[in-house]
């Protein structure tokens, strides 16, 4: 046991050292762009004069101050943060998911997404007309939330499934990658970056974590200055913010003892680490991973989907258990592409029905909740279903708070299509009901 706990102990230290790691070591800086010499949420004039602060020695260097990263901060770093300001520049430096400065040739103006939260921030920042592929064909399947992305071909969603002579043929001035999460930096990201580099000689890429909310404003503004659309970056991210300390300011009182218990199913017996975005939903409202205690063990990825043991969920007898819709149904089964919420109801009905589990506190409370994709998957999602979850486990603290109003609300502003979340769709079964 003294063993097993200090090796659990381990395990953390080097997650802890990895998602620092996952956050580009750049936990100051409001924007991940070289130009950004005060280390801000903007380039402005306010750059300008910092640099030209640095230049007469009065402030010391910042690493974004070197806006042309050529190891010298001078008037042609002046020169390039006026470029920016002005959306006139040729080139712009920013901070991958790896750390490391990659340099993207402006303006991007045709975009390859490979990513799956990357094309979901792509139209939250009104550049769906920069798309001219994506990674797979599952947005093909829901025509309904995409219409318009749903009609892009596909090109591999993967350094190993990519169709490179396709991407190649689109010749696109940039390929956004599916390296846009923590796993990328703590498993094999760094060879598939490599692979990625290799097919498409020539193509910047872009490589930023918009699935876990950490950092999650930061990557959305430098992803706008890629792709010039500083404006909607602002909004999308300070709307993420918002969501983000709304939840924290409900929950900053919450005692240990007073988080509830969580099993995630991704698959039948299947779950996933606290490492995980859709574990993060639940954790940031309130909840615990019952898999903790496994990272290290069945799961030493903090990050990966693993098999559980029955047995181990009825020791852990969590008091409310969520089951991800997504993975298992068909797309047309689930939230905006049905309001027949019959398909997620047999699924919450099934897991109930386990004889195995008939004693489990979250079983026989009823606490048995199925949840859509686009309410938990990622970016401002996760926030979305974060809210739901909350409301659900702490009622007592979100009485006021209404989900599906700020669902609505990410609609409005960020998918651009014309849906009515009390009319249409199934998000969450059984629904909870509006205020």
């Amino acid at each position: 046991m003294v063993n097993y706990m200090k090796r659990k102990m381990l395990v953390q230290l080097i997650l802890s050292m990895i998602l620092a790691l996952a956050s580009n070591s750049m936990a100051d800086y409001g924007l991940g762009i070289y130009g950004n010499a005060n280390q801000d949420n903007i380039i402005d004039e306010k750059d300008i004069v910092y640099i030209n602060k640095i230049i007469n020695g009065t402030f010391e260097p910042t690493e974004l101050a070197d806006a042309n990263r050529d190891g010298k901060i001078d008037m042609e770093d002046i020169e390039q943060v006026e470029d920016i300001i002005s959306g006139s520049e040729v080139e712009l430096i920013y901070i991958d998911i790896f750390g490391e400065a990659v340099t993207i040739n402006k303006p991007v103006e045709r975009l390859v997404n490979m990513g799956w939260n990357g094309v979901d921030v792509t139209r939250a920042l009104g550049a769906e007309d920069l798309l001219v592929a994506v990674g797979n064909d599952y947005r093909a399947k829901t025509p309904i939330s995409y219409p318009i992305i749903s009609k892009l071909s596909y090109v591999g969603d993967t350094a190993d499934n990519c169709d490179y002579e396709k991407v190649l043929s689109l010749e696109p001035d940039a390929v956004q990658t599916n390296l846009e999460a923590n796993w990328a930096v703590a498993e094999s990201g760094r060879a598939q970056y490599d692979k990625f580099k290799d097919n498409l000689p020539g193509i910047p890429l872009i490589c930023l974590n918009v699935r876990e909310i950490d950092n999650l404003s930061r990557n959305i503004r430098t992803y706008g200055y890629i792709i010039d659309r500083e404006e909607d970056a602002e909004e999308f991210a300070s709307w993420i913010e918002k969501q983000n300390d709304l939840i924290k300011s409900r929950l900053k009182s919450l005692s240990d003892e007073d988080r509830k218990d969580v099993y995630f199913e991704y698959r039948r017996y299947q779950t996933k680490g606290s490492g995980d975005r859709y574990s993060k939903s639940y954790i940031m409202a309130g909840g615990k991973n019952i898999a903790d205690d496994l990272v290290g063990q069945e799961s030493p990825n903090y990050y990966s989907i693993f098999d559980i043991d029955p047995e181990y969920v009825i020791m852990k007898d969590p008091e409310f258990i969520f089951i991800h819709a997504s993975n298992q149904l068909n797309a047309s089964d689930h939230g905006f592409e049905t309001n027949d919420p019959s398909v997620m109801a047999a699924m919450r009905d099934e897991l109930i029905a386990r004889p195995e589990l008939a004693n489990v506190t979250a079983v026989e409370e009823g606490n048995v909740c199925v949840l859509d994709e686009s309410i938990l998957g990622g970016a401002g999602q996760t926030l979305i279903g974060s809210l739901y979850i909350a409301k659900l486990m702490h009622p007592e603290l979100f009485e006021d708070i209404d989900p599906q109003a700020i669902l609505q609300e990410y609609i409005d502003k960020f998918c651009y299509i014309d849906f009515n979340v009390k009319e249409q769709g199934v998000f969450i079964y059984p629904p909870i009901q509006s205020e």
